[in-house]
């Protein structure tokens, strides 16, 4: 397979210099309207616009033309290799198969011309820029499908107007929210020292997993620390959350941390520049695997000082599915194949990440459905990937409580369908949505200084602040047992607002499918 792709890729880098786009064209049935690729690259350069491009941007907004000028002028740091590896992934292959519906010609050839115009486009400055791509498509014409194309802009202008109202409209669904508990007050750290030890372990998955445990002080063979587990999500590393850690760990909490296997920073980092083998396709299922096998070394190797029958687990984006799964709820395969269906419509392009990531696993796994972790006694979930893995009859199925904190700005997991519908369908009595304002994928994640702020979201700083203080209430009420500690969220129907702008957070221990879709009535329950 890798073979035929890389002749499939020569033959086109062979054929570009004598075959690349000169032009667009649009096509609606048997109306087709072209474009020049060269006035377009003029346009993005800052030339005025000639008489042709002229016409067409007519129907924009001088507001949408300054966009979509940025937008052919943003960059991104990919060069040839990069692409050329993450194209021959799973994911990639699957993302190629989605734009490539956008195109006019048959899906095969529309599929690795796509692919070779990526990377050719790559090689050209050292990075990913729209117009050196469309340069590089290595036919004379780019035939563009209106029907496609005004679906999928149309989807994601709804998205993104649903995304400017969410948060007022979640807030207004039972009145003024009231005020919620002091979460600056909540992430201080306390008094208690602690030990940093790291170590490895050899697991089922692989034969040496970089992990850490901190050790408070105060843990003793008469009175055992509590644990808490960190797990990071898809391309990060434990550093990201281990100032969560250490807040927990001055309050006496043990807290442990991984590196997973097949879904670190170092790993995604070296498949993409070809310094490291690809991951496969169905590693991201079994980390709740990994993850009881670490609580197993934490027992094995400071059972006489840490509880590990008391155990919380937080985790952030695909984390965030690991720690769902060891909650409770029940991976449904069914559900997650139904789900996966429209990515094999040819009408509709999905390029929604986490279900474009979900569906490399079909008919590549033993599907096996139950992660419970009985020592689990308490979550949170932070952006989690939930769905279609996970059914409203899986969710239904959680055995603790679980606090769900989503991002309105989150791209990778949006909100609606990752979040909100699947916390409609917990039963489980203590469980928490958190919605905060504004935030994005990465929001709360630590050692994301060098990406853009488009990317991490305003105010990182305010944001690790709010989930230090979450995670340590939570945890204090539902793993550690300290009864007088402040709810998160009051129970029925109402709301909190804590926190300041720009992260404002709206929490609720309530919110069903009828609110939802009072909220917008377009909304769907989780199959």
């Amino acid at each position: 397979m890798k073979r035929s792709f890389l002749a499939v890729i020569g033959l086109f880098a062979l054929a570009a210099p004598a075959l690349c786009a000169e032009r667009i064209s649009f096509q609606l049935g048997e109306f087709e309207r072209s474009l020049s690729i060269s006035e377009l690259a003029g346009f993005a350069a800052g030339d005025p616009p000639a008489p042709e491009l002229r016409e067409a941007l007519r129907l924009l907004k001088p507001s949408e033309q300054k966009a979509l000028r940025g937008a052919l002028n943003q960059s991104a740091p990919v060069n040839a290799v990069m692409a050329s590896n993450y194209l021959g992934t799973a994911l990639g292959q699957r993302t190629i198969q989605q734009l490539a519906k956008l195109i006019n010609q048959p899906s095969k050839v529309a599929e690795n011309a796509l692919t070779s115009a990526l990377i050719l486009g790559a090689s050209t400055s050292g990075s990913l820029r729209i117009i050196p791509v469309l340069e590089a498509y290595p036919l004379p014409n780019l035939p563009i499908k209106v029907g496609a194309l005004t679906s999928l802009l149309r989807t994601l202008r709804q998205d993104y107007n649903l995304q400017n109202k969410l948060f007022e409209r979640l807030s207004g669904l039972s009145g003024s929210p009231a005020s919620g508990p002091d979460l600056n007050l909540a992430a201080v750290k306390g008094s208690i020292g602690f030990q940093q030890l790291p170590f490895t372990f050899a697991g089922r998955v692989a034969k040496s997993i970089k992990s850490a445990l901190y050790l408070p002080t105060t843990a003793t063979a008469d009175s055992k620390a509590p644990l808490v587990v960190l797990v990071p999500g898809l391309n990060t590393d434990m550093n990201a959350l281990l100032y969560v850690g250490e807040t927990l760990a001055s309050h006496g909490y043990a807290v442990a941390a991984l590196n997973l296997p097949f879904t670190s920073a170092d790993t995604v980092t070296a498949a993409i520049e070809g310094t490291g083998a690809i991951p496969p396709a169905n590693a991201w299922y079994r980390q709740p695997t990994t993850v009881s096998e670490l609580i197993d070394q934490v027992e094995l190797r400071w059972g006489t000082r840490v509880d590990t029958k008391r155990v919380g687990v937080l985790g952030q984006s695909l984390g965030g599915y690991t720690v769902t799964a060891l909650a409770g709820a029940s991976l449904d395969w069914p559900n997650l194949v139904r789900g996966c269906r429209q990515l094999d419509d040819p009408n509709t392009v999905v390029l929604n990440p986490a279900i474009v990531w979900q569906c490399t696993a079909p008919n590549r796994v033993v599907e096996r459905t139950s992660f419970r972790d009985s020592r689990v006694k308490a979550a949170v979930a932070v952006n989690p990937v939930t769905n279609p893995i996970f059914s409203s009859a899986s969710m239904a199925q959680l055995e603790v409580p679980m606090l769900v904190i989503s991002g309105m700005n989150d791209v990778f997991a949006p909100p609606v369908s990752q979040q909100l519908s699947p916390f409609t369908a917990i039963r489980q009595p203590g469980s928490v949505l958190a919605v905060q304002n504004n935030g994005t994928h990465l929001s709360f994640l630590d050692a994301t200084s060098s990406l853009p702020p488009v990317i991490t979201g305003p105010d990182q700083p305010l944001a690790r602040t709010e989930l230090r203080g979450m995670a340590k209430l939570f945890f204090d009420k539902h793993l550690a047992g300290r009864t007088s500690t402040p709810s998160l969220a009051p129970s029925g129907n109402g709301s909190f607002s804590v926190g300041s702008d720009p992260l404002t957070l709206l929490l609720r221990s309530v919110l069903t499918m009828e609110q939802l879709e009072q909220v917008d009535p377009g909304l769907k329950e989780v199959p």
